[in-house]
């Protein structure tokens, strides 16, 4: 912790989220001698590790958590939790009247992109749930403390998609199922069995194969052809017979992933209509779709009713909007997007992460484009032995930004004593109204949940 009656002039640099990219910014800004404030809207900081990537990835999410903390416990860095931009903060407030050096968000890509139905927002929790809000629920249900929504998985749920976080989705709901079907046997399931060997053997040690649950099946339905599955980039220029060898990848993956976990997938059809009765949503009226080099269009309307209590939209993940912000669509406007500059002024406005690239798939952060991005996808999905290192290449973009916004950041005066020291007042106050009390290890002791997974 900073003494605020000890300072000497700096920049004062506010990082706003304090998971992968955020504390790996907040830990190069500070090693360059800058006073680094997290806001971070959490208690815990750790962003879409925790609550958007599923809970079977254990180990992966304990060692980025200790990664993150190691970064976060730096003498040049102030945490601030509990903290949201235009919930506890006003962002223009802190933009112009605070009176720091610069700002970096780092805040994610965490408002699901809307399904495309008219009149769909209107059954939201009456049959229609978003995946973050669902993913949110999943990870952390089983703690005794939560006190969250919660959500019943019915059979039959269809989930809108076609990334690798929809197969997330279509896992969760499959696991679900088993484990509900082995418990109306009399029999404790264990989700990390099941996502490790796949439902079918798991059932099979237990004298069951899945048609005995009675369960109909999660099903996908995807706008595109399976081919055309973003589980890995192609890159503009990949010669013709080595892109059709990786779409043909993508058709292996996608297989695996249903043998494994026994979902059905539809492609080539888009939402067109909500299917509503007394005033929830039970399913949906898809129409049919062709794909023409990169473009999608509608070929047939009305081809297939697809009902179910429960849709689940898993289409992709976009910033929140934060008021101050100039934005065109789902995308910030940049004043120089080399170096992620938002705004210029007397506190220059950056962004980074997923905020950047108006992605909220943690694995668009790994490699891609080739065999090596494939086999990740693959680890990712729980489809080989394969380690994955889930958050190495979300690291190295954050450096890599980090560099460039301590260079940009460079030729801009330092803020005086004075000034310093009254930032630091205002953050202990923001800090002591949450209940922190300045030291980084105790509060993630006194906030972490003793069953969290």
């Amino acid at each position: 912790m900073t003494d605020a009656a000890n300072v000497s002039s700096r920049h004062v640099m506010a990082v706003i989220g304090g998971a992968t990219a955020g504390s790996e910014i907040a830990r190069i800004l500070a090693g360059y001698g800058a006073l680094v404030i997290v806001f971070e809207q959490n208690p815990r900081p750790y962003g879409k590790i925790e609550d958007g990537l599923p809970r079977w990835h254990v180990k992966q999410r304990h060692d980025e958590y200790e990664e993150i903390n190691k970064r976060l416990d730096h003498p040049n860095i102030e945490y601030v939790p509990m903290t949201g931009m235009g919930r506890d903060i006003d962002f223009e407030d802190l933009r112009t009247r605070w009176g720091v050096s610069g700002i970096v968000l780092t805040n994610g890509a965490w408002k699901d992109r809307p399904l495309p139905i008219d009149g769909a927002e209107q059954f939201i929790d009456r049959g229609l749930v978003y995946q973050n809000k669902l993913i949110y629920w999943w990870n952390h249900y089983p703690e005794k403390s939560y006190d969250g929504p919660r959500f019943e998985l019915t059979p039959g749920a269809l989930v809108v998609g076609g990334g690798l976080a929809s197969i997330d989705v279509v896992k969760v709901v499959q696991i679900e199922y088993a484990l509900a079907g082995l418990k109306a046997r009399g029999i404790q399931g264990d989700m990390l069995e099941l996502e490790r060997e796949g439902i079918e053997p798991v059932l099979n040690k237990n004298g069951l194969k899945y048609a005995d649950l009675g369960i109909a099946p999660c099903r996908l339905y995807y706008r595109r052809r399976v081919i055309d599955m973003p589980l890995s980039d192609i890159p503009a220029g990949t010669p013709d017979k080595r892109a059709d060898a990786l779409r043909q990848a993508r058709v292996k993956i996608v297989d695996k992933a249903q043998r494994k976990f026994l979902f059905e997938f539809h492609e080539l059809r888009a939402p067109g209509k909500v299917i509503a009765e007394n005033g929830a949503m039970v399913g949906i009226n898809f129409n049919r779709t062709e794909v023409t080099g990169s473009q999608v269009k509608t070929v047939e309307e009305g081809v297939e009713d697809a009902r179910a209590p429960l849709t689940i939209s898993s289409i992709g993940s976009i910033p929140q909007p934060i008021p101050g912000i100039p934005q065109k669509g789902e995308t910030y406007i940049y004043a120089d997007q080399k170096v992620g500059l938002l705004m210029e002024g007397a506190t220059a406005v950056f962004a980074a992460g997923n905020v950047l690239t108006g992605k909220g798939n943690i694995k668009d952060s790994l490699e891609s484009g080739t065999e090596i991005g494939m086999r990740v996808a693959e680890a990712y999905l729980g489809l080989s032995n394969e380690e994955l290192k889930i958050a190495e290449g979300a690291r190295k973009e954050a450096a890599a930004s980090a560099e460039k916004i301590a260079g940009a950041m460079s030729v801009r005066p330092k803020l005086a004593p004075e000034a310093v020291a009254g930032l630091l007042r205002r953050v202990r106050e923001r800090q002591r109204a949450v209940g922190y009390e300045g030291s980084f290890r105790a509060w993630l002791a006194k906030v972490t949940p003793a069953d969290l997974q």
